[in-house]
Formats: C-alpha cells, structure tokens, sequence
C-alpha cells in the first residue's frame, strides 16, 4: 500500500514539475511559423517576412525587411504578446504584437517615428 501511495506521489511531483515547461512549448507554438507583415511608415507600407522559431524552449526571430535580414534581439512571448527589437537604418525599434489564431497586431516605435503593424501567418 505505501509503495503504491509513493509511486503516486512521485508521478504527480513529475507531472507537477513538467507542467510549466509544457505550458511555454503551448505559449510558443502561438507565434512560430513565418509571418507575412506589413507595417504602416511615415513613407507608406513597409512589407517583411518575419520567421519565428523556438530552440531548445527559446524563441529566436528572423526579419527580412526590403529584401534584408535584420538583427532581432529580445524575443519574448507573454500570453499572446510578442516582443521583440529589430535593428534598422542604424535606430533599435520595439515590435510589440497580439496573436490572435493566424493572424497579429502591434505597433513599432523607433528612430524618432511610431506606427501600426499587421501581420498573417502562412500556412
């Protein structure tokens, strides 16, 4: 009987620790994938393919803007909120955007300017 009662314990401690690293895999499956964006400038659309990966439980983001990468620092996903900063013509901007299913919606601020983004998830 109290073998039993200790292989149950043990099983639920298990599962108990796993499930905060379960929930951030779920959390980043939110925003993989490569995203077809568009950004609202002062100078009009700026489109950019944005690629989202997580390795070894860490995100790591692409951005191709103008057809060039740019360096991405700072990925974060909190719920459905993702961050991150791209560097661009010299300036660091903040990306900040809302998942919803398919699709995100944010805002970018840096070099002096701010603005809208949308973006759609391929499939």
């Amino acid at each position: 009987m109290k073998a039993a009662l200790a292989r149950r314990l043990i099983l639920l401690l298990t599962l108990a620790a796993l499930a905060p690293a379960a929930a951030a895999a779920a959390d980043g499956a939110k925003v993989v994938g490569t995203w077809d964006m568009a950004a609202a400038t002062p100078d009009g659309e700026m489109p950019s393919v944005l690629t989202v990966a997580e390795v070894e439980g860490v995100l790591k983001a692409e951005i191709e803007v103008g057809g060039m990468k740019r360096l991405v620092s700072g990925e974060t996903l909190d719920g459905n909120v993702f961050s991150m900063k791209v560097q661009y013509e010299g300036a660091l901007y903040d990306v900040r955007a809302t998942i919803d299913g398919d699709a995100m919606e944010g805002t970018w601020e840096g070099g002096g300017n701010r603005g809208t983004l949308k973006g759609k998830r391929r499939p």
